[in-house]
């Protein structure tokens, strides 16, 4: 797939593979097909290892490049690291889905390859499309194509444009104006047998691993690409930091590109004054008092003698912002901390490198994750406060201090049939797993687990009868109860209890259902 390279046999079988895929999804499915379904996915998962077995392959080479030159490969090294992360996650994301819908329709005994109810096509449309699955997988693939994308150099096109069709998750255009808009997601799996809905996530994983694939071996091929010997004299100002703090003072290095160290070149600002002090590299050092506020602009020309004798010039310019002290502290998620989950934190200081920040945190700790934070607080409604410190030249200075509100995970909703009551079929109601714990309008992407319910009605001599679980499934036992009901007679869901992820037990409202 990368720019300018021929598509392997085995990409071009996975591309027809894909095209057969969605021919036999355009007509009524049969037996026969839904077992073809099976025979495609097996052939995906097969090209997901190889996939794998060559990216690790290209991963242990820059293992390999990394020992041997720490300075030149480490910042394509640490992309890779980071394609590594984020197509993993991209992957087990969609993994977990076909996992959920099997699951939904097999039972927790449910196996992948080996899929029974193969023309079910309710639940690939209710996860996806109703329980809006889909929707929040395009915008994890387009995040993904983004970031990916990013790291290509503009002039390789072919490589980026290959990638945006490969990733490509645009709702499809309407063929006349009388034809109703669809969605991505609701083209991909309205109306899909759930063998052929696993099998285009299997494609969709494939995509992901050929991307992470072509993506590596470029960002490795770049290791090799900045080793040209260089042709141009150009002039370069490199300054430690073009935003300083009132008080401070600001540096920069002026040099030409090409340097001759037997021999320095003679730099003379826009003032008229002449730089005269340089280092062993041929670098001038510029240096000016910040005593105001605002941007402040620079530059001169530097000088440089030819072996012929002739002085050539090469002009330059740039640009400082000299500011009071700020600091930027912000939760990732949300203006508040909750106790008993990781509140990601984004911490920054405009002016200051990432080790020359640090901060601490009141009412529980903050720790340091790579580039960000993870706040994890004690005491619920008890404020917490971040503490932000700089590093200057004579030492840590404070610069800000922030507060938070504290609080408890809130309760999900129980929900059977994504209802929290009301009249429902009576099919509509056995053909459900069990009960799922919802969070509803919390931005944290956690989960809360049902470890127990009673499903209870009133029997015709007018005794309650009640039906225990101890999971999140309803048992044969309450099946037999649901599919005994008669119309208009109510159903009881009721002493709930969830899990949260710092293991406390919720107890959540009943569920109240009236057989139609």
């Amino acid at each position: 797939m990368s720019g300018g390279v021929k598509e392997t046999p085995r990409q071009k079988m996975v591309g027809m593979m894909y095209l057969f895929l969605t021919c036999m999804l355009a007509i009524n499915v049969s037996d026969e097909v839904l077992d073809a379904f099976a025979i495609i996915d097996s052939g995906l998962n097969k090209t997901i290892e190889t996939f794998n077995e060559k990216t690790e392959a290209t991963y242990g080479d820059f293992d390999t490049a990394l020992a041997d030159n720490e300075k030149k490969v480490k910042k394509s090294w640490e992309i890779a690291q980071k394609v590594r992360v984020e197509s993993d996650s991209l992957f087990n994301h969609i993994q977990r889905l076909k996992e959920l819908m099997v699951r939904k329709v097999d039972g927790p005994e449910y196996d992948l390859s080996n899929i029974q109810q193969k023309s079910n096509s309710d639940v690939p449309a209710e996860v996806m499309i109703v329980k809006r699955k889909g929707k929040k997988l395009k915008e994890k693939i387009n995040e993904y194509r983004d970031l990916i994308t990013s790291y290509i150099q503009e002039r390789d096109s072919s490589l980026r444009i290959a990638i945006e069709e490969t990733l490509d998750t645009s709702d499809p255009k309407k063929e006349s104006p009388d034809e109703p808009s669809y969605s991505w997601e609701s083209k991909q799996f309205s109306h899909t047998p759930l063998s052929g809905a696993v099998a285009l996530l299997s494609k969709m994983q494939v995509d992901v691993k050929n991307t992470e694939s072509d993506i590596v071996n470029y960002l490795f091929a770049q290791i090799e690409a900045g080793s040209f010997k260089f042709n141009k004299l150009d002039a370069r100002v490199l300054a430690p930091s073009s935003y300083i703090l009132k008080g401070d003072t600001y540096k920069a290095e002026v040099f030409l590109a090409a340097v001759d160290t037997t021999k320095n070149p003679r730099i003379v600002l826009n003032t008229g004054a002449e730089l005269k002090t340089f280092d062993k590299a041929g670098k001038a050092i510029y240096s000016a008092r910040a005593n105001t506020v605002g941007p402040k602009k620079w530059g001169g020309t530097i000088w440089f003698k030819t072996p012929s004798g002739v002085e050539k010039p090469y002009k330059f310019e740039s640009e400082y912002i000299v500011a009071e002290p700020n600091v930027v502290v912000s939760p990732t998620k949300m203006n508040v901390f909750y106790v008993g989950v990781d509140n990601p934190v984004s911490l920054s200081a405009p002016g200051f490198s990432a080790d020359r920040v640090r901060a601490t945190m009141t009412n529980g700790k903050l720790i340091k994750r790579g580039g960000n934070y993870i706040a994890r607080p004690n005491l619920p409604f008890k404020p917490a406060q971040i503490r932000v410190e700089a590093k200057f030249g004579n030492g840590w200075r404070h610069l800000r201090t922030v507060d938070f509100r504290v609080k408890e995970i809130p309760n999900p909703v129980a929900k059977v049939a994504d209802m929290t009551g009301g009249k429902i079929k009576r099919n509509l109601l056995l053909a459900q797993f069990g009960v799922e714990a919802v969070m509803e309008g919390f931005d944290f992407d956690l989960e809360f687990k049902i470890t127990g319910f009673t499903v209870s009605t009133i029997g015709k001599g007018g005794f309650t009868i009640d039906k225990p679980s101890k999971s999140d499934s309803f048992t044969p036992a309450q099946k037999r109860m649901i599919k005994s009901a008669r119309r208009n007679q109510k159903i009881y869901i009721e002493d709930i209890k969830a899990k949260g992820p710092d293991g406390s037990i919720r107890s959540l409202p009943a569920i109240v259902f009236r057989i139609k």
